[in-house]
């Protein structure tokens, strides 16, 4: 958690940097609009995080709306800090102390449903980008990279024999699980109840989610438009395609640069003007530094009032110690 703290530290102080020599102006008023109509994005899309556990639990008629709300933004706010994605456990907490009938196992699986749309976006948006060249990717035999086989060809039994160990240690580990994962799959399979109810699905979770998409892109509108970055709506596409397929190396530095170089192509490819490369830089620095410290913000302030702390290590603390202290109850419960 430290040293992610360190990176959002670094990249923020880098684009002020940028900033303050004049490479970059802001508009500290649209600065503030795309942080708020983020947030509004998140508040959106977690209407159908609510309608996908209520329909794994029923008779949760305690857990609310704003509850949902709550839990993602303090898990989605810590997520931004803490490695592997810990905010996530963070969001489980925060539901099972208003619906505690529920399960972590359930829960955990109602991930599934609730990114489902936003990958299949997700991935048509990088798809879109590659067809406008875009994204690195080969284009003749000779630029795939090559993988070495000589091993294997010169001893086929050593390679055939180690091939059926693989497969019979396979066999067995999956006939020793199979009876201590059979109540674990009925968990999981209940976390997803609602992609068996296609009309639910679309009704309770897509329609919001499919909201949330076009709000999130007056964010990013906003955020362009305090960058001074040219905002039409192929640019706006472009740049949420961008984020996208940062994703796809989940190295920071790496990711950063291909967001960077799909912007700087992209945008002469789609406006017809080049757009200075500092500029683009101090764009998506700024704008990851601006929503990783409001959503940090925010995350400490929920998960403060949740457990009654004010610091983030005595927060930390509470809820090591309120999650140990659940864990065994978890585990005994049929």
């Amino acid at each position: 958690m430290v040293e992610r703290l360190e990176s959002a530290f670094r990249s923020t102080r880098y684009a002020l940097q940028l900033v303050l020599e004049d490479v970059a102006r802001v508009a500290p008023g649209w600065l503030v609009a795309g942080v708020v109509v983020h947030l509004l994005h998140q508040v959106i899309r977690t209407r159908g995080w609510f309608n996908i556990i209520r329909a794994a639990y029923p008779d949760a008629t305690a857990l609310r709306a704003r509850d949902v709300t709550s839990a993602y933004l303090a898990g989605t706010g810590l997520n931004s800090v803490v490695p592997a994605r810990g905010g996530d456990l963070a969001k489980l907490y925060l539901i099972r102390r208003r619906a505690p009938e529920a399960r972590w196992s359930t829960l955990a699986a109602t991930f599934l449903p609730e990114t489902f749309f936003e990958t299949v976006v997700g991935v048509g948006l990088v798809v879109w980008a590659i067809s406008q060249g875009f994204l690195p990717v080969p284009v003749a035999p000779s630029e795939i990279p090559a993988v070495d086989v000589s091993l294997l060809m010169r001893h086929p039994v050593l390679s055939t024999v180690g091939g059926v160990l693989a497969a019979a240690s396979c066999l067995v580990l999956v006939r020793l699980l199979r009876a201590r994962t059979r109540d674990l799959g009925a968990r999981l399979r209940q976390g997803v109840v609602i992609l068996g109810r296609p009309r639910d699905f679309v009704c309770g979770v897509v329609t919001w989610q499919l909201l949330g998409r076009l709000v999130r892109l007056a964010s990013l509108a906003c955020f362009m438009a305090a960058f001074a970055l040219p905002v039409t709506v192929a640019t706006v596409a472009l740049v949420m395609a961008a984020q996208g397929g940062g994703r796809i190396i989940p190295i920071a530095p790496a990711s950063a640069g291909l967001r960077i170089a799909m912007l700087t192509y992209g945008f002469v490819a789609v406006t017809g003007e080049a757009v200075d490369i500092a500029q683009l830089t101090a764009f998506s620095f700024g704008v990851g530094a601006t929503l990783t410290a409001a959503g940090f913000a925010i995350a400490i302030a929920i998960l403060g009032r949740e457990v009654g702390a004010g610091s983030p290590l005595a927060i930390t603390a509470r809820l090591h110690e309120r999650l140990d202290a659940a864990a065994p109850v978890t585990s005994r419960a049929p």
